[in-house]
């Protein structure tokens, strides 16, 4: 438990003091241990191991998101990709998924939609930002075919935290927007993380 306060206590430093700031090592380590402890703390109490190996790829990819560089986010996106693909196996572990309609088909046009205002402005990270937008939609989709409350809570809070980062890595936000974003990204993404370790608890 004290891995998880510790933890807590940094996501509320790095919310307040790192989130809108530059580039630096104190901000890098600040963002990687604000879930790696959890993680860790996670690990030790028994929750799904292809859960914590999930959660283990996002604070990698919070640890590259956090340096500079193009092949730094590349990198980055790429860990979060796989911590998906961990999400959905820990996900379809759950039990037998039922059809779901609504939001799998709210999801899928979302993900059309990126096309027209996301893809055009990524450069030459189009192909890794269109898979990573595929395999974050089939995680919402596989947590609503689940039915439980806090996985799908914890899906759709992240893709929206997500929609949130790529509006800003891209440079689609100006003005008041522009800096709050860090401030929103990082608080839907804490909150995402813990609705899905709640949801995956042994």
């Amino acid at each position: 438990m004290g891995l998880i306060l510790a933890g807590g206590l940094l996501c509320v430093l790095y919310l307040l003091r790192f989130s809108w700031d530059g580039e630096s090592w104190p901000k890098t380590v600040v963002k990687t241990a604000s879930l790696g402890l959890p993680a860790l703390a996670l690990w030790l109490m028994g929750w799904p191991g292809v859960f914590v190996a999930g959660l283990a790829a996002c604070v990698l990819g919070d640890f590259l998101l956090s340096r500079p560089g193009e092949g730094a986010l590349r990198a980055g996106i790429g860990a979060f990709a796989l911590g998906h693909v961990a999400y959905i196996a820990a996900m379809a572990g759950q039990g037998v998924l039922s059809p779901a309609y609504v939001l799998p088909a709210a999801l899928v046009a979302l993900a059309v939609s990126t096309e027209a205002w996301l893809i055009p402005h990524t450069g030459a990270l189009r192909w890794p930002v269109r898979a990573y937008v595929i395999i974050i939609v089939a995680m919402g989709i596989v947590a609503a075919q689940t039915g439980q409350g806090w996985l799908i809570a914890g899906a759709v809070t992240f893709i929206a935290s997500d929609l949130v980062l790529s509006m800003q890595l891209f440079g689609l936000l100006s003005g008041a927007a522009s800096r709050v974003a860090p401030f929103a990204v990082w608080g839907l993404y804490v909150a995402a993380q813990a609705l899905l370790a709640l949801g995956l608890a042994p």
